[in-house]
C-alpha cells in the first residue's frame, strides 16, 4: 500500500520551574537547626512538596506569590490533576500559564477578584496570610465542620483590616489553631513567606492527627470540554489519523488527503480519526470538502463504524448518497438513502447525526434526512471509493478540511 502512494507521490511531484515541588534536598545552608520553622521545611521537603535552590539554599524570608502558594497547596493535598476537564476561569490565567491547573483548581479555596463580569486572580502578587487562613480552613472542610466564632477578631488591634467577607475564615482559622496572632495583631495583610507557607502546610495537612489525607472536591462535576477536531492537512504526516487500521494507503498531495491501493481486492478505501472514541457523543457533526478533478467524485465521510461495517456519505455527479458498507474488498453498498445534485469542482459535505438520525448538507444546504440510523459503532473519518483515483494521477479525487465538530 505505500509503495502505491509512494509511486503516486513521485508522478505528481508545558511548567515554568519554581523551586517548590519536586524532589529536593533536606538540608539547606540558612535553615540552620536553630531556624523557628527546621523542622517544617525539612520535612516537607523530604516529602518533596518543596524544595530549595540550585546553591542548597531555601531563602526562607522570600514572598510567596498566590500562583505558587496554589501550587504547593495541591502538592501538598497530593491532589490528582485531571488536565482534559478544566476550562479557563480567569482572564490573566489562561491555559498557557505555568500555574493554571493548579489555580483551577485551588479556585473553591483561593480568593478571586471580580470586576463586572470579568474574573481575575492576580497570581504575580505576593498571598497574604488572610488569604491562606481561607485556602486552609476550606481545604480541610472546617467551615462546614465549625461555627466561627467572630468574637476571636476581637482580639486583635488589626481586626477592620480583615476584609468583611473572609472574617468567618479567619474566626476558624485561629479557633482551630491553623493560624496564630503575633502581639495583639493578625496581620491579614502581610505578605507570607516561604517558611510560613511551609509551616502552615505542615500543621495543617502533615501533623494533624484528627484528618485523614485530603482529596481536593470539586464544587461541581467536571464539564468535559465539547469534541471539537479539524485538519487541513498542512502537514504530510497524518498525525490525526489512525493509518494503521486504513484500508488503501492514504497520503496527502498538495495539503489534500486522497487513497490509492495496489490491491485489486480492495474496494472501498478508509482512513479513521485518531480521537477520544469512548466520549461516545450522541449529537456531532462531521464535514468535509470533496474537490474532484476529471472524476465523478466518490468520496466523503464514514461514521458508525465497527468490526469492518460503517455507514458512509458519500457525493457522485448527480447525487449523494447515505449506505453501509459491510466488506472493504467488496464493491457493494446498501443505499439507504440518496438526495439528486449536481457535481461541482468543490463540494462542502456535512454529516448532522443526532441521536439516530442522520440529516446531510451540501454547501450549507440540507439535502436529505434518514431516522432509525442506530449508532453501533464509534469508528469515524474519510471515505474513498477505488474508481475515486483508480485514473490517477491524471483524474482524482481529494478530501480536505475535515472537521468533527459534538453539537447540543
Amino acid at each position: 500500500m505505500k509503495r502505491a502512494f509512494a509511486l503516486l507521490l513521485s508522478v505528481l511531484m508545558f511548567l515554568t520551574a519554581i523551586p517548590f515541588v519536586g524532589a529536593a534536598s533536606t538540608s539547606f545552608s540558612d535553615v540552620p537547626r536553630s531556624h523557628w520553622a527546621y523542622k517544617e521545611i525539612t520535612e516537607m521537603a523530604a516529602k518533596g512538596i518543596i524544595k530549595g535552590y540550585d546553591d542548597r539554599t531555601f531563602r526562607p524570608n522570600n514572598q510567596v506569590t498566590r500562583a505558587e502558594f496554589a501550587k504547593i497547596m495541591i502538592a501538598a493535598a497530593d491532589v490528582n490533576i485531571q488536565k482534559n476537564s478544566v476550562s479557563p476561569t480567569f482572564k490573566d490565567v489562561p491555559r498557557s500559564h505555568w500555574a493554571f491547573y493548579y489555580v483551577e483548581y485551588a479556585k473553591p479555596y483561593l480568593t478571586g477578584y471580580k470586576s463586572g463580569s470579568t474574573y481575575t486572580y492576580k497570581p504575580d502578587q505576593s498571598a497574604v496570610r488572610e488569604d491562606i487562613a481561607v485556602a486552609l480552613v476550606r481545604l480541610l472542610g472546617y467551615d462546614k465542620k465549625y461555627k466561627a466564632d467572630l468574637d476571636q477578631l476581637k482580639n486583635f488591634r488589626d481586626q477592620n483590616e480583615i476584609s468583611s467577607a473572609l472574617r468567618p475564615y479567619i474566626a476558624i482559622a485561629l479557633q482551630t489553631d491553623l493560624m496564630k496572632g503575633y502581639n495583639s495583631y493578625f496581620r491579614p495583610q502581610d505578605p507570607i513567606t516561604r517558611a510560613e507557607a511551609a509551616s502552615l502546610l505542615y500543621r495543617a495537612i502533615l501533623d494533624r492527627d484528627d484528618e485523614t489525607k485530603v482529596v481536593f472536591p470539586n464544587p461541581e462535576p467536571p464539564k468535559p470540554e465539547p469534541i471539537n477536531i479539524s485538519d487541513s492537512f498542512s502537514s504530510t504526516d497524518l498525525k490525526n489519523w489512525d493509518t494503521k487500521k486504513a484500508t488503501g494507503s492514504w497520503g496527502v498531495i498538495s495539503k489534500q488527503a486522497t487513497a490509492v491501493s495496489d490491491d485489486d481486492d480492495v474496494d472501498h478505501y478508509f482512513l479513521p480519526l485518531s480521537w477520544n472514541e469512548s466520549a461516545k457523543p450522541e449529537n456531532y457533526e462531521l464535514s468535509i470538502d470533496v474537490n474532484v478533478s476529471g472524476t465523478n467524485g466518490l468520496a466523503g465521510l464514514f461514521f458508525n463504524g465497527n468490526d469492518g461495517k460503517a455507514n458512509v456519505v458519500f457525493v457522485q455527479k448527480d447525487r449523494v448518497v447515505l449506505g453501509k458498507v459491510s466488506d472493504a474488498n467488496k464493491d457493494d453498498i446498501d443505499v439507504i438513502a440518496s438526495g439528486s445534485y449536481k457535481l461541482k469542482s468543490s463540494n462542502r459535505l456535512k454529516v448532522a447525526v443526532k441521536g439516530n438520525t442522520v440529516s446531510i448538507y451540501v454547501n450549507d444546504q440540507y439535502l436529505f434526512g434518514q431516522q432509525q440510523i442506530k449508532q453501533e459503532g464509534t469508528q469515524l473519518g474519510l471515505y474513498m471509493q477505488e474508481d475515486a483515483t483508480e485514473e490517477a494521477p491524471r483524474k482524482m479525487t481529494y478530501l480536505d478540511n475535515f472537521q468533527l465538530k459534538e453539537t447540543k
